[in-house]
């Protein structure tokens, strides 16, 4: 057989390949994969290792974040304004997630990790872990809310407690919003100071966040 008809016999399999229905499908489905949502112990761990630990300082805070491989993104536009209220602060991405997982930390010591996708109940179990943790250790925890709510067509569990760490004089409130369905959507963690032990918290300090 002569070069050109091996040649015309290439091009005419080449045409065929790319115009097969079958593998447009293939190549449509493959597109349109889920994207797996967040580790839930890799967000309540950044929540409870940046936040918590570091009691709101946004300078430690920020240390802590960099040193983690976290990146700065904006603060003033899209879901990083809204964590920081339109306040001053910094807004960081935690690394190697395949959906986006954010840490923002304003002045007044008020700091939330946001997560776009993940398992609320499995992001709830965590969270619960770590509180009983620090109990475990000597802080004090003690509930101050626990309901049920509805947020962005999905219902969702808010929790929040008030902590004190062991020797620690600062009190803050220290809540949850997650679904309870384990279909991954947006789930929100946050932490604030009480100016006293006679401040009551916001009845729905992430409402907003969890739209």
């Amino acid at each position: 057989m002569s070069r050109r008809w091996l040649f015309l016999l290439w091009w005419l399999s080449l045409a065929a390949h790319a115009q097969n229905p079958f593998i447009e499908a293939a190549r449509a489905n493959a597109e349109a994969l889920p994207v797996a949502p967040a580790a839930a112990d890799a967000i309540v761990r950044a929540f409870f290792e940046g936040c918590v630990a570091h009691e709101g300082d946004s300078i430690r805070t920020v240390d802590w974040a960099i040193n983690q491989g976290f990146e700065p993104i904006d603060a003033h536009e899209g879901v990083g304004a809204t964590l920081l209220s339109g306040q001053p602060g910094t807004v960081m991405k935690m690394p190697d997630s395949a959906t986006p997982v954010l840490l923002a930390i304003d002045l007044d010591k008020r700091c939330t990790v946001w997560a776009e996708l993940s398992d609320g109940p499995a992001v709830r179990a965590e969270f619960a872990k770590a509180m009983s943790a620090l109990a475990a250790k000597g802080a004090r925890v003690r509930p101050l809310q626990e309901r049920t709510v509805e947020r962005g067509g999905a219902w969702r569990m808010q929790v929040q407690v008030r902590y004190r760490r062991a020797g620690g004089s600062q009190e803050f409130s220290i809540g949850a919003v997650t679904t309870l369905s384990a279909q991954p959507t947006a789930q929100v963690l946050n932490a604030a100071p009480l100016a006293s032990r006679l401040d009551v918290p916001a009845t729905d300090p992430m409402g907003e966040l969890a739209r």
